[in-house]
């Protein structure tokens, strides 16, 4: 049988190296079938003994490996030591076996690592002897530790490299990391393993590696030609992997829950935090007393032996590594403030020589490694951690760190220069954002400290701050510098592409360069700001007399690509820097902007002018003395649209926030900036200027759609401001654009159209009530007589298809989009004073757009802008509705569904993509309409009737086509359902297509979409909500077809609990409240589903779970009860979750 067994397997292991597909196949199911072989601990350890196919040896090893697990309860004692031990010698003969790979030699550690842990609880006692001839007896997690002891101190290089992979195995299993095998016990099994080798073995181990690492460290010193010797680099690389996994481990107190077991490795790479008992490896002996001479063992052999290793390959990224962890201590054992000063002040010289080292690298890994070491400092000890250390440590450590950040910038500009740009963007991304991150955590609690007085306390805080200023004012001009010198090196690579042409989209094309730009390099433009705010008046004297010199450079090389370059870089500068970029509507000026100028008032004369004002004329002189000249003389050519785009842009945001600034936002507005652009006369001028610069750009822009949008998007942000509104009313030039002056029909893209009319109608609804319908009418007029004139013909169906009624119908959409997306009701304070005046437009229109949808089916264009302006009616003008409109309204609805529905169900050459937009939009139709509230009650039953039929049409498109598969059209659709079942006027089960919704419901739980997740468990919760109340009123009688219900639902909680793996965190308590809900709503279902459960698992452990099963118990319905009840499940599942087979 032996023999057969191994000639079985090395044929199998080899028909799976077949370039026949079947013969690979049946090799693989062969082996499959021999795994399960009952006790083949012999049969394979005779085969390890006897093949020399290195496959075959892998596939022993997996074997024994899998068997052990699953067979080691009941093997008897001798049939565990020979295993361990025949495994042992195994690894000690694999020198000889010259056909092994590097795979098996791997696989016979891990085979053995996951057995130890297997039987590392056992009580059992194994007689040993010792050296008098005398017997003892030891478990068996002693016999392997003494003896991976015994290797490590043998002296013989073999079995101390044997030694250092077993630890390393070792390692990898107790610690539970991803790399760990599934051994199918409790979690407290695995917790109990990884606290005991923990606090029995792993400082031992890590005091035997220290030490053996501190003599290869001296033996390099003495012969420093050991580096070239491969032996020693092999066993080096081997100990420093295993010293850095110890680095890595999660440490966890004695007496720790399960839980915190648990969420010690469900996130990603945490900080080193060690426990009390590892204080003398990690601090100096003398912390305490004024003698310097002793360092931390752990800090002087890293950075010592890198020293040493630094030009050999692997091994400087494992110590830079264990740097980085070092970087990041934290915990108890230095938690006394004394010995963590000592710690820092240590480790902070030894990072400062580093980077001082590493100014002068080209190695991108070392950058990026060192990169990640001044993150992790910065962002875990932070500039209070510092403070208090002496300036002959702190100082060169800033100092040489921002020397480190000019290095960088100059190596992205090499890389640059020699066409390197995909290396040059990845190290910007790996690299240089970290290196701005840091920064910017020492800035951020360094103002904490200063707002919260707290600066005395720290002795050298204020020579260390002004430091940090120095050098970040230093980064920041640099970093300006650098950018327009790399957007120099890419414009004078692509000449050709961006020399003047008469092409439409002028010099260069814009296109969306200004939003690639801006969200390319969104996070460093974030940082580089906050960085400069840390100097405000320096960085806006920098900007302001950059973008000076670049338009007065303009002037005499009009056109020139390089210099529309840097200021596009310029205006996105300024525009992080005086305001927050990400705000999409009036907001503050940013603290430390809004601190200096107010500051400056006071201590400048009341001519000096503000250094935002300068700022931001040195912009605008872009409009008066560059742009609009050339516009006005035909020569837009010779314009950047990008630059035009980028200024605009610049300028939307500048309203936003100082355009008639709010006191609102701001607590000390600076009076300069209140008299430039807070008070009457300033305001008017500059709205004129604004109205007439808008009307150019409209007419001189017009083929270049990127500008026009950000035309639009400066009108816009204007009108968000009401009281800026009626400013720009009282301008003479107002008119003009209200009425589009000079503008031909169809001169301007739709989409500019719909953003026009939307700033328009703001201003309208900000007017005076005595006025509004008037004015309303104005604005509308033109546009009504267009729609009666397009759909009041005759033979609109047979002209529908033209291309100029076509671009016709385009643009009046989005007009109307334009006006539904502003709310009457954000603009007066009583709902008497609601004119609807909107609401009668898009109602007058509403049937005749619907009728559309069929004739323009086969144009996507045209039927996702009418479900848009659906979306924007039921999100913006339903506030006020009552039930006598809402019955003209919500019916439009459903017909606007069943239109969509039926011809998108019968356009066969309609894609994905089309599909699920128009599906997505009557979803968001949906979702607006139970968001707005009703909170007046004033038609809930229609809009109950309105979801109740949506869902029955939209329900079938979604589950059709797969398209939950798109987490947020799923949560919106789930958001629905739930208030379907919570509706009280709506009998769920008269829902046509309701079990399609449970089907759904059920496999949303299973979505790897947290909100998903939880969206399905709320509408379970709701539900059972209901049919509780129903059951109240009915006098305890429950529906068979909701008893059913509630009964596969709990199935569905049961499995996902036990069988599915979740984020604790995130989804027990909401998975808990469910399950609750479920048991008190249907306790005999729950019983039921729990025996179905229980049946399916192995008799051996059937009655441990059904005792587990017995502590889940409902005490109450009150909030406590919940609680405790949560308690219970998080025990149970800790008992109980590893145990069930998840087939």
């Amino acid at each position: 049988m032996e023999i057969e067994f191994i000639q079985n397997l090395e044929k199998y292991c080899i028909g799976l190296q077949s370039s026949k597909t079947n013969e690979r196949e049946t090799s693989e199911q062969s082996i499959l079938s021999l795994m399960k072989t009952p006790q083949p601990y012999k049969l394979c350890f005779n085969l390890l003994s006897k093949s020399n196919l290195t496959i075959a040896h892998f596939y022993a090893l997996l074997m024994i490996r899998d068997s052990a697990i699953r067979e080691w309860a009941a093997l008897d004692s001798q049939t565990k030591m020979m295993i361990i031990e025949t495994l042992f010698q195994y690894i000690e003969n694999m020198n000889s076996m010259q056909f092994l790979n590097y795979a098996t030699k791997g696989q016979s550690f891990n085979t053995l690592g996951v057995i130890i842990k297997r039987g590392w609880l056992d009580t059992e006692k194994y007689e040993i002897g010792n050296g008098s001839g005398t017997k003892g007896q030891m478990e068996l997690n002693q016999l392997v530790m003494d003896r991976i002891y015994q290797y490590i101190d043998s002296g013989s290089p073999d079995r101390i490299e044997i030694s250092i992979k077993i630890i390393g195995s070792l390692i990898t299993e107790f610690s539970s990391s991803s790399k760990a095998a599934h051994i199918q016990l409790s979690w407290e099994f695995h917790q109990k393993c990884l606290i005991t080798f923990q606090n029995l073995h792993l400082q031992p181990i890590f005091r035997k590696l220290l030490e053996l690492l501190q003599q290869f460290k001296d033996h390099i010193q003495q012969v420093p030609t050991r580096l070239t010797d491969q032996s020693f680099l092999q066993i080096l690389y081997t100990s420093v992997k295993v010293f850095t996994d110890i680095l890595d481990w999660r440490f966890l107190e004695s007496g720790s829950s399960v839980l915190a077991y648990l969420s010690s490795f469900s996130g990603g790479r945490t900080n080193l935090k060690p426990t009390i008992e590892w204080i003398s490896l990690f601090t100096s002996s003398n912390s305490n007393n004024n003698n310097n001479n002793s360092v931390s063992p752990v800090i002087s052999l890293v950075f010592g032996l890198y020293q040493l290793v630094e030009k050999v390959e692997k091994i400087p990224n494992l110590l830079r590594h264990a740097m980085s962890q070092l970087c990041g201590l934290q915990g108890p054992i230095i938690k006394d403030q004394s010995i963590k000063n000592q710690y820092l002040s240590e480790l902070l010289t030894f990072t400062t020589k580093l980077i001082e080292k590493a100014i002068t690298t080209r190695n991108w890994n070392e950058m990026e490694d060192i990169s990640n070491i001044i993150y992790k400092f910065c962002n875990t000890y932070k500039f209070g951690g510092i403070a208090c250390l002496s300036n002959q440590i702190v100082i060169p450590f800033l100092q040489y760190t921002t020397q480190f950040v000019f290095s960088s910038l100059n190596l992205m500009k090499i890389w640059a220069r020699h066409g390197e740009e995909e290396l040059e963007e990845e190290f910007e991304n790996d690299c240089f954002d970290i290196l701005l991150r840091s920064f910017v955590a020492f800035i951020s609690d360094a103002e904490m400290l200063i707002n919260r007085k707290r600066v005395d306390q720290l002795v050298n805080f204020k020579e260390q701050y002004q430091v940090l200023k120095q050098c970040t004012s230093q980064i920041y001009q640099n970093y300006i510098q650098s950018r327009l010198e790399l957007s120099e090196i890419e414009i004078n690579k692509s000449k050709d592409e961006l020399e003047p042409t008469s092409t439409s989209s002028g010099i260069g094309g814009a296109e969306d360069e200004i939003d690639e730009d801006k969200k390319k390099y969104d996070e460093q433009l974030r940082s580089v700001a906050y960085i400069g705010r840390l100097n405000p008046g320096q960085s806006l004297e920098l900007l302001k007399n950059e973008i000076n010199r670049v338009i007065n450079l303009l002037g005499e090389r009009v056109s020139d690509p390089v210099l529309f370059e840097s200021l596009h870089w310029l205006f996105i500068f300024a525009g992080h820097l005086i305001f927050d970029a990400e705000n999409k509507s009036p907001s503050a000026i940013p603290n430390a902007i809004e601190d200096y100028t107010f500051e400056q008032c006071k201590l400048t004369p009341p001519s000096q002018p503000d250094g935002v004002i300068d700022l931001c004329n040195a912009v605008f002189r872009f409009h008066i003395e560059y742009e609009n000249p050339l516009l006005n003389n035909g020569k837009v050519d010779s314009i950047s649209p990008l630059v035009s785009q980028t200024s605009l842009w610049f300028t939307s945001g500048w309203s936003l926030v100082y355009l008639l600034p709010s006191s609102a936002f701001n607590v000390q507005i600076s009076p300069k900036i209140i008299e430039a652009y807070g008070t009457e006369q300033p305001v008017l001028s500059i709205t004129d200027y604004f109205i007439n610069k808008i009307l150019l750009n409209l007419k001189c822009w017009s083929s270049d759609l990127d500008v026009l949008k950000a035309t639009s998007n400066l009108l816009n942000s204007f009108t968000m401001n009401k009281e800026l509104c009626r400013y720009l009313i009282r301008s003479p030039n107002w008119s003009r654009l209200f009425f589009l002056e000079g503008i031909a029909t169809q001169q301007l893209p739709p989409s500019v159209y719909g953003q026009l009319f939307k700033a328009f109608s703001r201003v309208v609804f900000s007017s005076p009530l005595s006025t509004r319908k008037q004015y309303f009418i104005q604005l509308v007029k033109t546009l009504v007589e267009q729609m009666d004139d397009v759909l009041g013909r005759p033979d609109f169906t047979k002209i529908s298809q033209e291309a100029k009624i076509k671009e016709n119908i385009y643009i009046l959409l989005e007009k109307l989009n334009g006006i539904v997306s502003v709310s009457e009701s954000e603009y007066v304070e009583d709902e008497d004073d609601c004119l609807f005046l909107t609401l009668d437009l898009f109602t007058k229109y509403a049937t005749s757009l619907i009728a559309m949808i069929p004739l323009y089916d086969h144009c996507n264009d045209i039927v996702l802008l009418i479900l848009r302006l659906f979306s924007n009616f039921t999100k913006h003008q339903l506030e006020y509705l009552n039930q006598d409109r809402a019955c003209s309204i919500f019916p439009l609805i459903i017909q606007l569904f069943n239109s969509v529905a039926t011809t998108s169900s019968h356009k066969k050459t309609l894609d994905s993509k089309e599909y699920y937009h128009r599906v997505r939009m009557m979803v968001k139709i949906l979702t607006n309409i139970i968001t707005f509230g009703d909170q007046r009650n004033n038609c809930p039953t229609i809009i109950s009737e309105t979801i109740f039929h949506g869902i029955n049409i939209v329900t079938p498109c979604l589950s059709n086509n797969d398209l939950l598969l798109y987490p947020k059209l799923a949560r919106n659709y789930f958001m629905i359902t739930t208030f379907l079942f919570g509706a009280d006027n709506i009998e769920v089960k008269n829902v046509p297509v309701i079990n399609t919704i449970y089907s759904l419901i059920e496999a949303g739980i299973l979505h790897h979409d947290l909100e998903i997740v939880k969206s399905c468990f709320e509408c379970i919760g709701c539900l059972t909500k209901s049919l509780e109340n129903i059951k109240e009123k009915s006098g305890g009688l429950v529906d068979p077809h909701y008893q059913a219900v509630l009964i596969q639902f709990i199935g569905s909680v049961i499995n996902f609990l036990l069988l599915q793996d979740f984020n604790v965190d995130e989804l027990l308590s909401v998975a808990s409240e469910t399950l609750f809900s479920l048991m008190y709503s249907s306790p005999d279902g729950y019983r039921s589903k729990v025996i179905e459960l229980i049946t399916r698992q192995d008799p051996s452990i059937q009655s441990r779970v059904v005792q587990q099963f017995e502590t889940l118990t409902i005490v109450g319905t009150d909030r406590k009860s919940k609680d405790l009840f949560m308690k219970n499940l998080q025990t149970f599942l800790v008992n109980v979750k590893s145990l069930i087979n998840k087939k």
